[in-house]
This record gives structure tokens, C-alpha cells and sequence, in this order.
């Protein structure tokens, strides 16, 4: 017996044409209230963006997200940037104002005007026991202190992939 080429069918051809797949049997799932759009992940690079505290999601991983993408966070007045829901963030209003990033190398953005040079934050490093970081245990002091000095964003978000996030819940 052979099946009939649907590939050719005109009220199909129709249909795929309306829901602007490309071929047969491609789609793509896209809701922009939880996945960044293109234009979205571009400024979190290039610029960044100034959001309140409230608006960002707080990964069960302990992380920082805003939609489907982990974020460094920073406020402009603090020396350290942060990777995860540390003592530090946690003592920050919900309405404060905090800089998002999603940049993987180099200075971070303060908005289309500015960049600065920032030290990750040890409390998020020690919080998420970040390739064995431990500061409170003295045989790993100087270990940790070392990785401190050679932190990499690139390297962290290739542990805790920056975009897509998936199957972490938030908390």
C-alpha cells in the first residue's frame, strides 16, 4: 500500500504557510513572556539593562534568571557582581534597581553610556560550591582566593548554561 504525499496537498501547503513554517515538520515553540527574544539577549550583551530585584526569577539551582536565561547581577555603587542568590542579594529590597547582564568576558555594562571592571562575589562562589570553592575551610583558603583572582564568566556559564535555562524550577 502507498500513503499519499500530503507534502503536496494544497490545504496543507496552506496551513504551513499561515503558521510561517519553513518546510514540513518544522515549527518553533516560542512564547516571548518566558523566552528572550533576539533583540532582548543582544542588549543583555551589549548594554545590559537596569530591572527591579522583583522582576528577576530566582532559580532552585540558586541562580539568577530573567526569563529562560541565567544573569550576572550588579548595582552601580558595589565593587562585586553576583552570580547567585547569595547572603548579599538577599539583604536587597525587592524593589531594588540592579544592573542584568548576560555578557560571558570582559567588563560589564552600565547601560549604552558605561562599562566597569567588577570582582565576582565570594558569597555567591561559596554558595553554589563553585568547583569546590570554600572559603570557611582552611586546607581550600588558598585554593579559593586563587580562583577568586582567575574567575572566569565564560568558564561559569559553561557549568550553569546562561540560555537556554532548562528543568530548574524556580523557588
Amino acid at each position: 500500500m502507498k500513503l499519499p504525499d500530503f507534502t503536496e496537498f494544497e490545504p496543507f501547503k496552506q496551513l504551513r504557510l499561515s503558521m510561517k513554517a519553513r518546510k514540513a515538520g518544522h515549527f518553533e515553540l516560542f512564547n516571548p513572556e518566558k523566552h528572550l527574544t533576539g533583540r532582548e539577549r543582544s542588549e543583555l550583551d551589549q548594554q545590559g539593562r537596569l530591572v527591579s530585584l522583583h522582576r528577576l526569577r530566582r532559580f532552585a539551582d540558586d541562580t539568577w534568571g530573567l526569563k529562560n536565561s541565567r544573569l550576572v547581577i550588579y548595582r552601580a555603587e558595589d565593587h562585586d557582581y553576583h552570580l547567585a542568590q547569595c547572603e548579599v542579594t538577599q539583604g536587597w529590597e525587592p524593589g531594588q534597581q540592579v544592573w542584568v547582564t548576560s555578557r560571558r568576558t570582559g567588563s560589564l555594562p552600565l547601560g549604552p553610556q558605561g562599562e566597569t571592571s567588577r570582582q565576582v562575589c565570594a558569597h555567591c562562589l561559596q554558595l553554589l560550591g563553585y568547583k569546590g570553592f570554600d572559603l570557611n575551610r582552611n586546607r581550600k583558603i588558598a585554593y579559593s582566593k586563587n580562583l577568586l583572582k582567575v574567575f572566569s564568566r565564560d568558564e561559569f556559564f559553561q557549568v550553569y548554561t546562561l540560555y537556554p535555562v532548562q528543568g530548574v524550577g524556580e523557588r
